[in-house]
């Protein structure tokens, strides 16, 4: 089955049709969870199999997060790792979840509109099985205020004992380059949106050695009639190693899979700066200014921060300067709880290095 016919089915049967929110446990749940991304998926996931409902589950559109904007973007995970994801008890069989990887190379990496779609059918089916534990909500949570024994959310006509945050993030903006027109991170790293942003007149400047870095020149240079790229970089490039055990290291920081092919093969070799289309300039080096003066548009790859999170106060304080356990995500034991993109988890690689597990795009 295609990706195109899958997409249709999924606008048919799911978009539009997510109820109401129900009466039913008299406005009190056992969990709020908000976000329903990949990790907004694996929260309400874990505690159905965990047995701890009734979960109020609230998303302004259940298509996957952020992933439903990178569609034609390379994955840098091998897709047999995906496949754990969908076989939890509350995913049922998963092989539905899984169509969408159906004659894909399960050795590499492939486009994240199939794992957009796994994660789109595996909400379909909670929506399906699971809707007498979870109540799926269209929307936002703006507020969320801890008093006495149970958080009230907005207008505390919904209560909840605990709270998971899975609310994602976004680019975060390079400082500096003022007056120089910018380019979403989110357009540069989509090929079929750059020529609405770019013509061969422009000079673009691409800030960062990031793997998303790697995506947007791979996109800008790979243009026809594209513009002149200028690269600022302050890290050497890093490329992820699978040892001989199967461990990686710089699994999480490292680049991988098209956008580590291409920069082996094109920039490592310096073969868009023979042809003139290409200058990198690192941050330490002095005699690149001329060349960033002649930027006419800037990209920022530089990592992401926190989405805008609900406002949230405890006993009447507001809690500021979140900040959660690395290891368990816990941010306010029993309460409070963050995870996914916005709420790293730290590991650490074979050869002791400590990253952070944030995004895997």
């Amino acid at each position: 089955m295609s990706r195109v016919v899958i997409a249709a089915q999924l606008q048919q049967r799911f978009e539009g049709h997510v109820p109401e929110l129900k009466t039913l446990h008299n406005g009190h749940f056992q969990n709020l969870v908000v976000g329903g991304g990949p990790a907004g998926y694996a929260i309400v996931s874990t505690l159905l199999d965990g047995g701890s409902w009734p979960t109020l589950w609230v998303d302004p559109a259940f298509q996957a997060g952020r992933l439903a904007q990178y569609l034609e973007v390379p994955a840098n995970t091998k897709t047999k790792w995906l496949f754990p994801y969908a076989t939890t008890p509350a995913c049922g069989s998963g092989e539905p979840a899984l169509e969408p990887f159906q004659g894909e190379n399960l050795e590499t990496p492939c486009a994240l509109q199939a794992s957009q779609q796994m994660v789109v059918l595996l909400t379909e089916h909670i929506f399906n099985h699971h809707s007498d534990k979870v109540t799926m909500r269209r929307g936002f949570v703006d507020s969320l205020q801890w008093l006495q024994d149970r958080w009230e959310i907005d207008d505390g006509q919904l209560t909840a004992d605990r709270v998971f945050l899975a609310t994602g993030s976004i680019p975060q903006e390079p400082v500096g380059f003022p007056g120089v027109p910018r380019i979403s991170l989110d357009d540069g790293l989509v090929p079929s949106k750059l020529p609405g942003c770019v013509t061969s007149e422009d000079t673009v400047c691409v800030v960062g050695s990031s793997h998303s870095a790697m995506l947007v020149l791979m996109n800008l240079l790979g243009m026809d009639n594209g513009p002149k790229v200028v690269n600022v970089f302050r890290s050497a490039l890093r490329y992820a190693r699978e040892g001989p055990t199967g461990a990686t290291t710089y699994e999480y920081t490292g680049l991988k899979g098209a956008a580590a092919n291409w920069a082996r093969e094109r920039l490592e070799t310096g073969y868009y700066e023979r042809v003139g289309k290409l200058q990198r300039i690192s941050t330490i080096d002095q005699h690149g200014s001329h060349a960033l003066k002649a930027c006419t548009k800037v990209i920022g790859a530089i990592g992401f921060k926190r989405s805008p999170l609900p406002a949230i106060t405890v006993d009447g304080v507001p809690l500021r300067d979140i900040e959660h356990d690395k290891h368990t995500g816990v941010i306010i034991p029993g309460k409070l709880y963050g995870y996914g993109i916005a709420f790293p988890e730290e590991v650490i690689d074979p050869d002791s290095f400590a990253n952070l597990l944030t995004d895997r795009s």
